[in-house]
C-alpha cells in the first residue's frame, strides 16, 4: 500500500464531491467532469491501496481519464461557471463573458 498516493487520492474525492454538491445542474458539463475525476481518483485510490495488480483497474482509470479532460473541455468551450474557490468551492462563479461585463 502506498498511503500517500491514498491520501492524495481521497482528498482528490472529497473535491470532486463538493465540487458536485456546489454545481448541482447548473453546469452540465463541468459536472460531468467532476464526476469522471471523481472515478478517476477513486480507482486510483483503490489501486494504490493494495500491494498486488489490480486487474482491470488500468482501463477504468484510462477511461475516467479521458471521461474528465473532454467533459472539462467541453465544459471551456460552452463557456459554463465554475467551482469557486478552486481548493474548498462553496459557490458557482462567473463565466468569462460574465467577468468581462
Amino acid at each position: 500500500m502506498n498511503l500517500g498516493y491514498v491520501v492524495f487520492d481521497a482528498a482528490l474525492v472529497v473535491l470532486a464531491l463538493r465540487s458536485l454538491a456546489v454545481l448541482g445542474t447548473r453546469a452540465p458539463w463541468t459536472s460531468v467532469g467532476w464526476l469522471g475525476t471523481l472515478g478517476y481518483f477513486c480507482a486510483a485510490g483503490w489501486r494504490y491501496a493494495h500491494s498486488q495488480p489490480q486487474p482491470g483497474i488500468a482501463v477504468v482509470t484510462t477511461g475516467c481519464f479521458v471521461v474528465l479532460a473532454a467533459a472539462f473541455i467541453v465544459a471551456v468551450w460552452r463557456d459554463e461557471p465554475q467551482a469557486e474557490p478552486l481548493l474548498w468551492p462553496t459557490h458557482v462563479g462567473l463565466t468569462r463573458a460574465q467577468k468581462r461585463r
